[in-house]
């Protein structure tokens, strides 16, 4: 099976608003195993959604759409999907109650323009919309009635299935989180003539580039391969996603388990969790469990180090704060120490210097400064536990997040060497 997804809205398409919907429902989609073949997005005019409504039913066996559902005069979802399938709009009484219920929630009538929310495509399945006014739709249709004549070819299904959620993502993603996915799973179930589970399991690293570790994994993302491996780089984190399918779910591990292992015994230090783990997430849990604190000082990077380890779930037990000193005036790590003992009485600090002056073009000459400090060590030499110069030539729309990813990650390395010489 196959799928597009089409986001709706002047504000996608003039480039006010990144289409954020269309990203995460590509994920959800591929770990059903469908295959996602095109993104489009399309603006507020009727002929223009109904046309690249039309072409999508026409090459794809899935089509998910996101944005206007809502009771504006420019929000034309539902009357696009009416004109492109060739049937009229009808009101459905469970969507208008749940609007009236609503807004009698909220001490007032339903004022008449949110009525046309309660509209669907004849023979369209309402999706409910736990904390919004706007149901989705849910709409199958044979080839044969929307392309009289047309013979199916031998890659699609003999139906089309149409699904519309409300483009704020919030409502999107939790409609989809309640119905949309048991919705995908029971038709897939019902295509392959059994059930099956599937699951997926995301291995994170960090320190080389996406090119290198697939040549390090040659061949696990090829096209084809059981179970299958995605590869994603966000901000230098190299993301690896093997997603099984089985009967069960015991089944599904026993599936992806030689894939991880081989995974593990290739990259080795350089992977730092799986799963929801983020590299601050990782550096708070080794800091708790050895019942110490940390605190971060930073220039180039001004105070971005500091939001990064507030920002995990476990800051309040090791986290104790952070200081900026000046972005791009050269300071020496034993002066940023010195600030940060005088600060935080914090068991290690997290340094990151200041960033290189001078032109934009700069050369592998040009470096900054990462260290990791034990803070109750007066010493300067036996203090820094870690230090590393990095050099500045990426790119500048990600050189802060390397910077903050690297002295976490120089953290994390200094505590699994230590273990692993501990034994």
């Amino acid at each position: 099976m196959n799928a597009e997804i089409i986001a709706n809205g002047d504000e996608i398409i003039s480039g006010e608003i990144l289409d954020t919907n269309s990203q995460w429902l590509s994920r959800q989609l591929e770990d059903l195993g469908i295959a996602v073949q095109y993104h489009t997005a399309v603006g507020d005019e009727l002929p223009a959604m109904v046309e690249v409504l039309q072409v999508a039913m026409n090459r794809v066996d899935l089509v998910v759409w996101t944005g206007g559902l809502g009771p504006t005069a420019d929000d034309l979802t539902r009357q696009a999907f009416a004109d492109a399938v060739g049937v009229p709009l009808v009101e459905d009484a469970e969507s208008l109650r749940h609007i009236e219920t609503v807004f009698r929630q909220r001490g007032s009538a339903i004022p008449a323009h949110f009525r046309a929310q309660a509209f669907q495509p004849q023979g369209a399945i309402p999706v409910r919309n736990p904390n919004g006014t706007a149901p989705g739709i849910d709409l199958t249709m044979k080839r044969a009635s929307l392309f009289p004549g047309v013979p199916i070819p031998e890659d699609r299904l003999d139906f089309v299935r149409l699904l519309a959620y409300p483009g704020v993502p919030a409502e999107m993603i939790e409609m989809w989180n309640e119905s949309g996915r048991q919705t995908m799973l029971t038709m897939l179930d019902s295509l392959r003539g059994e059930k099956r589970i599937i699951k997926h399991r995301s291995i994170h690293s960090f320190g080389i580039g996406e090119s290198q570790v697939e040549n390090m994994l040659l061949g696990l993302t090829e096209r084809g391969r059981v179970p299958r491996v995605g590869i994603t780089a966000t901000q230098g984190t190299i993301t690896l996603r093997i997603i099984a399918e089985a009967e069960t779910e015991a089944r599904c591990g026993e599936l992806m388990e030689p894939t991880a292992t081989l995974i593990y015994e290739t990259l080795g230090n350089l992977i730092f969790g799986e799963g929801e783990d983020t590299l601050p997430d990782v550096v708070c849990r080794i800091a708790k469990a050895q019942g110490r604190t940390i605190a971060a000082v930073e220039a180039g990077t001004r105070g971005l180090l500091a939001e990064a380890l507030g920002s995990s779930a476990e800051a309040a037990t090791c986290f104790l704060g952070g200081v900026v000193v000046p972005p791009r005036v050269p300071i020496a790590p034993d002066r940023m120490i010195e600030i940060g003992r005088k600060m935080f009485d914090a068991d290690y600090l997290l340094l990151i210097g200041a960033y290189p002056e001078g032109k934009p073009e700069r050369t592998r000459s040009d470096e900054t400064f990462t260290a990791v400090v034990n803070a109750k060590d007066s010493h300067l030499q036996s203090s820094l536990l870690q230090m590393r110069n990095f050099p500045f030539t990426n790119h500048p729309g990600i050189i802060d997040d390397l910077y903050v990813k690297r002295v976490l990650d120089l953290f994390r390395l200094y505590f699994r060497s230590r273990d692993a010489v501990n034994g």
